[in-house]
């Protein structure tokens, strides 16, 4: 809706040009970038489209936006404005133009880069040419050049329609999957570049033109926007350090760092989904509460980390070892054999059912466990709950490991 109400202002903006008997008025001129900042606002919204996530895309957008209009404005306009861009009126509306068709091929990049659609490339094609367009009316009186930008504007309202028909299209207006809104390396320097470039430019021109003051400018606006950028790059390096030890402790058994029960059973369903021959072997130590109440828990969590370490050494290297709470262990056997899983069992009874030095002495405890194997169409719960069964019922039977 708001592409199309881009479009109709713009072509009211282009009729009553074209009905004008000198000089566009100020109505036109104002039409046009009004219609061009829906336009720009149209492309924000596709962004936003795309997910939630995206806020910090849409103020890369703002961003390159200022810096392209900037330099557009400061390098190849201003100093060759033709007459009828030079009054107040005009020469505002030209700026706001340049600053959202610039706004759109940021956008519009951002989801070529994200989302690459086959209907963005007719969309892309039509905001190029009808920057171009503008960019050339505005700045000579070329009859010849002045014809091309109007075959340009025909080709740009061609590309717009082609977006339009385009079968890929409706895709943009659908959620995207979820991406992490990274600061990479190269983006913070695309940041840094558009935050610079004006006032360097400004320098550089002033430099060219006998001002020595204009080196001032450009080594401050330089070391500004570099230190600047290496200050967030720090924060955003910290941020996502945090982030990443946030997911760890909501993913990870505190004591032992295995993965707890809500890791475990998502990566047991990743892996039943993907149809790996899986099994689960569900152990229960045998006579750590006696430990825990002789030695204190203190004690008792450094029989834990022992236990723990001792089962990742039993198991082999694509197997995960959870911790499920208290003195619950979970394995997960990937692509494997009951004859390997027993084989794996024994192992594990064996490593921990050796004495473990405690506060000076040996202790031992035995392990009762039960297996399962996955069959068929099966639920992680449900195979979780098998494992635990037979693993009772093994204790319950007295078979564990020595005690």
């Amino acid at each position: 809706m708001l592409l199309l109400a881009a479009l109709a202002v713009i072509s009211a903006a282009h009729v009553a040009t074209s009905s004008s008997s000198g000089p566009a008025g100020s109505v036109s001129r104002l039409l046009d970038a009004a219609g061009n900042l829906l336009g720009l606002a149209a492309a924000l919204a596709l962004v936003t489209q795309q997910g939630r996530n995206n806020l910090g895309r849409v103020v890369d957008t703002t961003i390159a936006a200022l810096a392209l209009s900037g330099l557009l404005w400061d390098v190849v306009l201003y100093p060759n404005l033709s007459t009828d861009y030079r009054i107040g009126v005009a020469k505002v509306a030209l700026l706001l133009v340049v600053f959202a068709l610039s706004g759109v091929l940021g956008a519009l990049a951002q989801l070529v880069i994200t989302r690459p659609v086959a209907a963005l490339r007719p969309l892309t094609t039509a905001i190029a040419l009808a920057l171009l367009a503008d960019i050339i009316v505005a700045a000579n009186t070329d009859t010849q050049l002045t014809t091309a930008a109007g075959m340009m504007l025909v080709g740009a309202y061609t590309a717009a329609g082609l977006f339009g028909l385009d079968p890929t299209a409706p895709q943009l207006v659908t959620p995207a999957p979820m991406r992490p809104d990274t600061l990479s390396h190269g983006r913070l320097v695309f940041l840094g570049s558009s935050v610079a470039v004006i006032p360097i430019v400004v320098g550089v021109r002033q430099i060219v033109g006998g001002n020595p003051d204009g080196l001032i400018l450009v080594i401050s606006s330089a070391t500004i926007a570099t230190l600047v950028i290496v200050r967030i790059g720090q924060l955003s390096a910290q941020r996502d350090q945090a982030e990443r030890a946030l997911r760890h402790e909501a993913s990870h058994d505190p004591l032992t760092g295995l993965p707890n029960r809500k890791a475990f059973t998502t990566r047991l369903g990743d892996a039943l989904g993907r149809g790996e021959g899986c099994a689960i072997l569900f152990c229960d130590l045998d006579g750590f509460k006696s430990v825990n109440d002789r030695y204190g828990h203190a004690h008792g969590d450094q029989l834990l980390i022992e236990v723990s370490r001792r089962l990742r050494e039993s198991v082999r290297t694509d197997d995960l070892v959870s911790r499920f709470g208290g003195d619950e262990f979970v394995v997960l056997f990937r692509e494997t054999t009951p004859t390997e899983v027993q084989a794996i069992n024994r192992r594990i009874i064996d490593a921990l059912s050796r004495p473990v030095p405690i506060s000076g002495e040996f202790v031992t405890v035995g392990a009762s466990t039960g297996t399962a194997l996955a069959v068929g169409d099966v639920d992680p719960e449900e195979l979780i709950d098998r494992a635990d069964h037979a693993m009772y019922s093994a204790k319950n039977a007295g078979i564990s490991g020595p005690a």
